[in-house]
């Protein structure tokens, strides 16, 4: 029987202590890898067919929020995918603050498209609530970098099928990706110029 250096007994144990620490990252990494062969399998099986572009998006997404569920902490406080890019991505630029380039991209209308599914911001209403309108603001930064992640996927995935010369394939999956990914990065740094022009900061 082992005594710790302030007199308390440490106590017997039969076998080596389980680390806690790994269990996260194994299981996170088991997740990756088991949906990498699903990825692969599929898109030998069914590459060649719209099903597999639009499915293999959702297939990702899934991925995304069951890899966050794993990783994030007993505190909640890694809700999702969390990936953090420099600070300076974040931040708005001076052709974005204005908004005008997003509404020449149609992003106005994609939001109201899909407004029961996404953000619906109204800067009058947080204009005396700047803990709030940060707050949002923080928000918008772990969905918009998951988007992103699973945008540069499948581009790596759009650049095989055009090498493969599946052609309908890779328009397809560049159709899909612009619409369930690169459209709601858009959306999200719309949204935060929105109300980076009402006092925020990011």
């Amino acid at each position: 029987m082992e005594q710790y250096i302030d007199g308390t007994i440490k106590p017997m144990t039969d076998g080596p202590q389980h680390d806690a620490r790994w269990d996260a990252p194994v299981n996170g990494t088991l997740v990756t890898i088991g949906f990498a062969f699903l990825v692969v399998g599929a898109a030998q099986r069914y590459g060649r067919t719209i099903a597999f572009a639009v499915g293999v998006n959702w297939v990702l997404i899934v991925w995304a929020i069951w890899l966050g569920r794993i990783l994030e902490t007993r505190s909640g406080e890694r809700d999702g995918l969390t990936v953090r890019l420099p600070a300076a991505y974040y931040a708005m630029h001076r052709f974005e603050k204005g908004g005008r380039v997003y509404d020449y991209l149609g992003v106005r209308w994609y939001q109201r498209l899909l407004r029961p599914i996404l953000w619906s911001v109204n800067p009058a209403l947080l204009r005396s609530r700047r803990v709030a309108r940060q707050a949002l603001i923080r928000a918008t930064q772990d969905p918009e970098v998951g988007h992103l992640v699973i945008f540069a996927l499948i581009f790596g995935i759009t650049v095989w099928a055009v090498a493969c010369a599946w052609w309908n394939t890779a328009a397809w999956l560049l159709l899909f990706n612009v619409l369930h990914n690169g459209y709601p990065v858009l959306s999200l740094r719309q949204i935060r110029a929105r109300l980076n022009r009402h006092g925020g900061t990011t």
